[in-house]
């Protein structure tokens, strides 16, 4: 749908408020819930547990096309989803904040459910930002969504995690759960309408026509090749900096205040440059500069060795430290620039008959790769050490690179 620069602009803030709202459940169970509940004293296995509130994200492209045929006409396609989830989240975080923490199933019962609920609210925003946007504005779309995320992120994450050692569990859920209410207010302004150059295809979607699609295998492939070395790195990057001295208060300031700034500024930077330059070149821009910046880390894994050369221990370590948070900062900022290009990518593959479908399969290959490779990434450093893994991954960012441009021939993705 081409439309007017006006409403173009009301687009773009509905799609970062989605994405807000659905950002904050996921990076409160993710980054909050985790450590309230080991300051708690629940035991560390349940904890471990929590990875299973993930499993509706990385499996929801099963019913995908569910959220794409089956919907109530008067409310609208995605209207119908957004608010019948957003309820189920609503109800559920306010119900987390009025339990006791020895009610471990309930407890994690409610927050599976929440994390389905949210999960299954992505399957419809990614649907309607792509059905709404010209093929031109995704790349503002997409940064628009990746801002959501970081915003959601910091507010979810560190801001929960600070109302509950300011005041208390219940505070902290209660007001996330009514910043979710808050949000949900826009869906009324929500503009839910079919795309007129796709009113007239009745087929439904369906899971089986995007698989058996020929570009489908190396879309997948770019997937995989483009997003299996930053797996290990986004996942060694916290215990990296406690094992070199960083404290978890350093480590959630740099996170979740310093990292979601940085990410909203890259985010909104790889939007203007896709509309300016097009989606294929800045993956392949970006993509390099990860590849430099995974370089530039191995090299301020270098810096201790000055040790035998300068006699100020203190000053060293405080170079060192300064160093490595400038070096997490900066790959904070190419996972930002690289994911909003990739799903600028993922947006211009969709199918706009069965949006939602479509790019959550992609959305859902990319979460198995990353949480394959951030499984391996332990292992790895154990063996190899963090220099030697860091190393193979800038190594493995470039020959990547290399494969890049012939699978995106393959793909011959039009008008990107």
């Amino acid at each position: 749908m081409i439309v007017s620069q006006q409403k173009n602009r009301h687009l773009l803030m509905m799609v970062a408020l989605l994405y807000v709202a659905h950002a904050l459940p996921l990076y409160f169970f993710n980054v909050a819930l985790p450590a309230i509940l080991r300051h708690q004293g629940v035991d560390i296995r349940v904890i471990g547990m929590l990875s299973l509130l993930y499993l509706p994200w990385a499996f929801k492209f099963l019913w995908a096309s569910y959220v794409d045929n089956y919907y109530c006409a008067k409310i609208g396609k995605r209207k119908t989803w957004l608010f019948f989830t957003q309820i189920i989240v609503v109800v559920g975080l306010f119900g987390l904040g009025f339990l006791q923490f020895s009610e471990i199933v309930l407890f994690l019962s409610i927050s599976f459910l929440v994390s389905l609920a949210s999960a299954t609210q992505d399957i419809a925003i990614d649907g309607y930002t792509v059905e709404q946007f010209d093929k031109s504005s995704f790349g503002l779309a997409s940064a628009m969504q990746s801002f959501g995320v970081a915003f959601g992120s910091m507010v979810g994450g560190a801001g929960t995690l600070w109302l509950y050692q300011r005041f208390d569990w219940q505070m902290a859920t209660i007001s996330l759960a009514t910043t979710v209410v808050l949000i949900s207010c826009s869906l009324w302004f929500l503009k839910d309408q079919d795309n007129p150059k796709h009113a007239t295809n009745l087929s439904k979607a369906s899971l089986i026509r995007l698989i058996k699609r020929p570009q489908t295998k190396w879309l997948l492939a770019l997937i995989v090749v483009f997003r299996f070395v930053e797996a290990p790195m986004m996942a060694m990057l916290n215990p990296m900096l406690v094992d070199f001295g960083f404290s978890l208060s350093q480590i959630g300031l740099l996170f979740s205040v310093f990292g979601a700034i940085v990410g909203i500024g890259s985010a909104l930077l790889a939007g203007v440059l896709i509309k300016y330059i097009d989606i294929v070149r800045c993956l392949i821009l970006f993509g390099w500069l990860r590849t430099a910046v995974y370089a530039l880390l191995c090299l301020g894994l270098l810096y201790p060795l000055l040790g035998d050369f300068l006699p100020a221990v203190g000053l060293l370590k405080t170079g060192f430290m300064s160093l490595m948070a400038i070096s997490v900062l900066l790959i904070l900022s190419v996972r930002y620039l690289t994911m909003t290009a990739l799903y600028a990518l993922f947006m211009n593959a969709a199918n706009p008959d069965q949006a939602g479908t479509d790019f959550t399969l992609f959305v859902c290959v990319e979460l198995l790769v990353y949480f394959i490779g951030g499984a391996m990434s332990g292992f790895l450093v154990h063996q190899f050490g963090y220099d030697k893994l860091f190393l193979w991954l800038a190594i493995g960012s470039g020959v990547s690179m290399l494969i890049l441009p012939t699978l995106i021939k393959k793909f011959s993705v039009t008008d990107c």
